[in-house]
């Protein structure tokens, strides 16, 4: 990797490392991205290879772990694509409507795993790549495990035909588990396809920190060989993790296996209290945000003594409408005020998506044209993509903000920044 710059106060200055220079190995392994540098100028012995000009130098460095080389290389990481044809892959079920580009990527990196949370299968890591995982730390790591039986996975990630098998997901967790690596699996649940949630929780449990059980997510483009999660479907696989969670909570002292709050809402059953969750490490995958939601809302509410903003609106999707309902009702109990919420229809993707974080502009707009918004109008974040303001289809808040004519706020998706948010718009603020 090139060195594109060097801190006149490291390490790296004082031995002659230049600007221009290469950065090629850390104690004889290849430096393959940043997250070798990263990983060794946090240790305090070892070797370091860098070319300047036509000279190769190798370098013995012996320094405390805080000390800084001093190097600053890109942190740009090009993003593996997945080697898989999942028959549920939700890339391959977007509309043909325009999105933004980064929709239509297909992401299967481990080091974006380990950056950004994002769940990888592993089927296009080598064992060479497992053992630089180890080596360097890349702790917590995210996998789509989906099942256990080596078969049916092929089938489920659509993999059968290709020439090189995919790896045994059983042996590399076992691996990186041996190493150190820390695991965070989940279950990506389709009907008559992957029932075998006993078998793959056996499997895997041993060497995984936790897992999430999700409903497949269908649009109106999706296979037709996956059915949907109905009603039944979703109380048969709660059935399963409830059991496990008695069976390893006395075993092992954590549920560890946890369903999505998806699943409850489709099974009429109650959300699990607050308590039942521990320490959330699934949350980012739809497990406990309604239960965190209450009791975070619960908790603001109660130490609130602030007023009303007024009347303002707030849109969410189906699933999470009742939930926003019910604090909007206490919040205007407590705090007085008019808040109407609206429930938006997922027409873009189709109306088997109920969560709001699929929700697009153009939707929003077509179904509040004309209706009573007040001088304000609340959206979630999560609608939102995560570093500008612009929905999945390219609009834009501006451009949504004109349309309805009204003033619109962004809020985190938890119960403390709604009450705040409600507190917080005022009529001309």
């Amino acid at each position: 990797m090139e060195i594109l710059e060097v801190n006149e106060n490291g390490i790296a200055a004082e031995l002659g490392i230049a600007a221009g220079d290469e950065l090629l190995a850390f104690d004889g392994f290849s430096v393959t991205d940043v997250l070798d540098y990263d990983y060794y100028n946090s240790c305090e012995n070892f070797t370091m290879r860098v070319r300047s000009g036509d000279e190769v130098v190798d370098y013995e460095i012996e320094k405390y772990d805080y000390e800084d080389l001093g190097l600053e290389l890109s942190r740009d990481i090009p993003v593996r694509s997945c080697r898989n044809n999942c028959v549920f892959c939700f890339v391959d079920q977007l509309p043909r409507e325009e999105l933004r580009n980064t929709l239509r990527v297909k992401d299967d990196d481990y080091r974006h795993s380990f950056i950004f949370g994002n769940y990888v299968t592993l089927t296009n890591v080598t064992d060479r790549e497992l053992e630089r995982i180890i080596r360097i730390g890349l702790s917590p790591l995210y996998v789509s495990v989906h099942t256990s039986n080596g078969e049916l996975r092929s089938k489920l990630l659509g993999t059968c035909g290709q020439k090189t098998p995919i790896p045994d997901i059983k042996a590399q967790l076992k691996k990186l588990h041996g190493g150190g690596i820390k695991i965070h699996a989940q279950i990506v649940y389709c009907p008559t396809f992957n029932d075998d949630l006993d078998e793959t929780i056996t499997d895997i449990y041993p060497y995984t920190q936790s897992l999430a059980v999700v409903p497949v997510g269908l649009t109106r483009n999706c296979n037709p060989l996956i059915k949907k999660v109905d009603k039944a479907s979703a109380q048969k696989v709660i059935a399963v993790v409830e059991k496990w969670q008695k069976k390893l909570l006395a075993e092992r002292g954590t549920r560890y296996v946890f369903a999505a709050d998806e699943l409850y809402l489709k099974a009429e059953k109650e959300i699990p209290p607050y308590e039942a969750y521990e320490d959330f490490s699934q949350i980012e995958n739809g497990i406990g945000l309604i239960a965190a939601f209450k009791h975070d809302f619960e908790f603001a509410l109660d130490k609130c003594d602030g007023e009303s903003a007024g009347e303002i609106s707030i849109a969410t999707g189906e699933s999470a409408y009742p939930l926003i309902c019910e604090c909007a009702k206490k919040t205007q109990e407590k705090l007085g005020g008019k808040i109407r919420v609206y429930k938006i229809r997922n027409d873009f993707f189709g109306e088997s998506v109920t969560v709001a974080g699929l929700i697009v502009g153009r939707d929003i707009a077509a179904q509040l044209k004309g209706k009573p918004l007040g001088h304000a109008l609340i959206l979630p974040r999560v609608m939102l993509r995560e570093t500008c303001d612009v929905f999945l289809d390219g609009m834009t808040l501006s451009e949504l903000e004109r349309e309805l004519g009204v003033k619109i706020k962004v809020n985190q998706p938890d119960g403390e920044s709604f009450v705040k948010e409600i507190i917080g718009v005022k009529q001309n603020g």
